[in-house]
């Protein structure tokens, strides 16, 4: 096994040193050589490991357990859900008359009301049964939610992707599935592959036939590199500057898939 692993790897310039098992990636985990070398040792905290800081410093959550990682997608199943849901077919009435009026202001509006909102997500603050609707309803726009995709590559990246988050725990179907689908994009960006793959098997599981959700998620079993993801964020500048809207300057792409600034 370590020799088809040395052979694949050299195929791509990388060489392996040396190849452990371990029983368990926590501390006070053992590891020996697998040729018998005789090494071994106790495995020190892996949340302190270079590649550990590495990636925090870069923006990237780490989760102990799969469990956390589930939990960011989970949906909420208290009373408050199904109120919500009342809430949605009530505000969608009201954007349907808005936007047969006027449909770039509605859009734009929408557009401007998801990134406010997730200014205020980010700095601690609760979003009310309103604007959860509202924002649920914008998700539900093609032109919005293109436009949206944008903002993973911007420099506000860090407070859309806690939006989506809170998004895709409150919201039922079929508006879940959209801002799964906007928070594995956001993670795929950034290089965050398990947060990816869970956000996608959600929203698939919610809408099995999402188109965006089918195509990252054949990308990422593909092995797509984030670099080559991060240029459909093209299309939502591009959308956003025919809205009249003034999205988040673009960051230069660092390490991990993520930008950095």
């Amino acid at each position: 096994m370590c020799a088809a692993l040395a052979e694949a790897l050299s195929q791509h310039n990388v060489v392996l040193r040396a190849a452990h098992v371990v029983d368990q990636i926590a501390v006070g985990g053992r590891w020996h050589c697998v040729d018998g070398c005789g090494s071994s040792g106790l495995i020190d905290d892996p949340a302190a490991s270079p590649l550990a800081v590495a990636a925090v410093l870069d923006g990237r959550r780490l989760y102990p357990r799969r469990a956390d990682l589930q939990a960011v997608v989970e949906l909420d199943e208290s009373a408050r859900a199904g109120e919500l849901a009342g809430a949605l077919a009530e505000h969608a009435a009201e954007r349907e008359i808005s936007y047969r009026a006027d449909p770039s202001r509605c859009a734009r509006r929408d557009v401007e009301s998801a990134m406010a909102a997730a200014a205020r997500v980010a700095d601690g603050q609760s979003l009310s049964e309103v604007e959860l609707a509202r924002l649920g309803c914008a998700l539900t726009d093609v032109q919005v939610r293109d436009t949206l995709y944008a903002l993973a590559v911007g420099e506000n990246a860090d407070e859309a992707e806690s939006l989506w988050g809170v998004l895709a725990w409150a919201l039922p179907a079929p508006c879940r599935a959209e801002a799964l689908v906007l928070l594995a994009f956001s993670a795929y960006v950034r290089g965050d592959g398990p947060l990816t793959g869970v956000s996608l098997d959600a929203a698939l599981r919610c809408a099995p036939g999402h188109r965006m959700a089918g195509m990252l998620d054949t990308a990422l079993q593909s092995g797509l590199r984030p670099e080559h993801i991060r240029d459909l964020a093209v299309t939502g500048y591009r959308l956003a500057k025919q809205l009249g809207v003034q999205l988040p300057p673009r960051r230069a792409s660092g390490p991990y898939g993520r930008c950095a600034g």
